[in-house]
C-alpha cells in the first residue's frame, strides 16, 4: 500500500503541508457541505485530531440603513 491510496471509505492519508496545513479530500467536503471561508472545529484527544464539520444553523441577523442608525443614535441621546 502507498500513502495516496485510502485506508478505506473513512480514512485517508493527508500530507501536512507548510505551518501544519492539512487539505480535507473534495468528497468529503461535499458530503460535509464544508465551503471556504467555513469553520470547522478541530478537537485532539491523545495521539488523534478530530475535525468536525460546521453546524449548519444560521443566526438571524437585521442590517439598518444609515439613516436608522442616525435615527438610533439620536433616540439614544439623553
Amino acid at each position: 500500500m502507498t500513502f495516496s491510496q485510502p485506508i478505506d471509505s473513512k480514512s485517508e492519508w493527508l500530507k501536512v503541508l507548510g505551518k501544519g496545513m492539512v487539505t480535507i479530500p473534495i468528497s468529503w467536503r461535499k458530503e460535509l457541505n464544508i465551503k471556504p471561508g467555513d469553520m470547522v472545529k478541530a478537537k485532539k484527544e491523545g495521539d488523534r485530531v478530530f475535525i468536525e464539520a460546521p453546524m449548519q444553523k444560521t443566526a438571524p441577523y437585521r442590517t439598518y440603513s444609515d439613516a436608522e442608525i442616525a435615527q438610533f443614535i439620536k433616540d439614544d441621546t439623553l
